[in-house]
């Protein structure tokens, strides 16, 4: 076990704790790092917290409170963070000079009895074994669900005598009580479920969230906070993906879309869910995700409606794949025809105008050189750019010819498809 750190100098822990917020000051406070719960802001608490902990000397009751706050406050998320950033530094509660808090005096004499377990939680996260030994035991002595996250966060310890001791607290804790704050939990369960050492006691946690969480799991869906939205729209997906997926792709977290793009596409999923969960794919804004969608429907047998609405997709691999497809069954005679209708109805959709072009500028002809002119003066800027670089295609020599109408259009994103060297009096 690693051996405390002696008492230290108040006055080299400060100029180290001064040193490291200019350094922190010079590379800014919205470091990014890494984890398995996804790519999380570096914790603005661990700074807040040295801050307290210069304080403690001279008024170690306001450096209680203020931990107590600090850490009362901080969501599981936030606490995974935290302990990742406290001890990544250099220094510990030794390099403070808080001695008392290594052998447990300030634990069980300093400061109102409310801050200790806030106390015992910030030495559950020391680079001492000896203090984040002296901390679980304070833990697994305080009511309530706040020593919960820290607990949990122990079950990894490279330490055998720290493990066991976060594990015969959290034993009596893992309760219908407790569900809901487990839920909230998720992202830091998400992370240690990665872990061998913390296995055995996470499979509890499982079957008690299977058996009496799916109340709280769906408030869990409808959080703010990214990490547990995700968590717990994976935990339910295993009960109910249909209304899990759906929910994913109700939010506007793309990273939340391509999970339940992968879910609603695997072999996992029955065939009626399959089909009740592949429209929240064809209608995503993500080419990826439809493209996706495309190559589950081509192993259908009766998914032949949705390769024909996929041929006007605004995306061209889209439109390829589905043509590719058609043709493998056998319908050789669609395209370029089913463009050609498109653009001829009254009046058509602009998404499908947008395919419908991009079709004629795969597959087109001379002959459809003056309905694809026609929507050259479109209303919405974009069919209008569609239809230049259609035309631009099917007859370069057109769109030069009326480069002086191209140039004089408001939009930038029609102008580019004006020819090299053409000059806006051209014609």
């Amino acid at each position: 076990m690693e051996q405390p750190g002696p008492a230290g100098n108040t006055g080299r822990a400060e100029r180290t704790g001064k040193r490291a917020e200019r350094n922190d000051r010079g590379r800014g406070r919205t470091q990014v790092v890494s984890s398995s719960a996804g790519r999380f802001q570096r914790s603005l608490l661990v700074d807040s917290l040295v801050r307290a902990l210069f304080g403690w000397d001279e008024e170690p009751d306001r450096a209680a409170r203020r931990v107590a706050g600090l850490l009362r406050g901080a969501t599981p998320s936030e606490v995974l963070r935290l302990e990742a950033d406290y001890r990544s530094r250099r220094y510990g509660i030794a390099s403070f000079g808080l001695g008392a808090l290594l052998d447990g005096r300030a634990l069980s004499g300093a400061g109102p009895v409310e801050h200790r377990p806030a106390l015992a939680a910030l030495l559950s996260f020391d680079r001492s074994g000896y203090a984040r030994e002296a901390g679980v035991a304070e833990l697994a002595e305080a009511p309530g669900a706040f020593p919960v996250p820290f607990l949990l966060l122990r079950l990894n310890d490279p330490v055998t005598e720290v493990r066991d001791l976060a594990q015969q607290a959290l034993a009596p804790r893992l309760t219908a009580e407790h569900v809901p704050f487990l839920v909230e939990a998720l992202p830091l369960l998400d992370h240690l479920g990665r872990r061998r050492r913390a296995g055995p006691l996470l499979t509890v946690v499982a079957d008690l969230l299977d058996r009496g969480g799916t109340e709280a799991l769906w408030r869990g869906a409808g959080s703010e906070d990214p990490a547990l939205r995700a968590c717990c729209l994976r935990w339910l997906a295993r009960v109910d993906p249909v209304a899990a997926i759906r929910t994913a792709f109700a939010t506007r977290d793309p990273a939340l879309w391509r999970w339940a793009a992968r879910v609603a596409t695997s072999a996992r999923l029955t065939p009626a869910e399959q089909d009740a969960l592949l429209p929240c794919l064809e209608e995503s804004s993500s080419p990826r995700i439809r493209l996706r969608a495309l190559r589950a429907r081509a192993r259908q047998p009766h998914g032949e409606g949705a390769l024909r609405r996929a041929m006007l997709d605004r995306d061209a691999r889209v439109r390829y794949h589905a043509r590719a497809t058609l043709y493998a069954r056998g319908l050789t005679d669609l395209a370029p025809q089913v463009y050609r209708d498109a653009l001829a109805a009254d009046p058509p959709p602009e998404a499908v105008v947008i395919g419908a072009l991009g079709g004629l500028a795969d597959l087109g002809a001379a002959c459809d050189v003056p309905r694809v002119r026609a929507f050259t003066t479109h209303r919405t800027a974009c069919v209008r750019a569609e239809a230049w670089r259609t035309l631009s295609v099917l007859d370069p020599q057109a769109v030069a010819r009326e480069a002086a109408r191209l140039a004089a259009d408001p939009s930038r994103k029609v102008r580019r498809y004006l020819p090299d060297g053409a000059q806006p009096g051209d014609g």
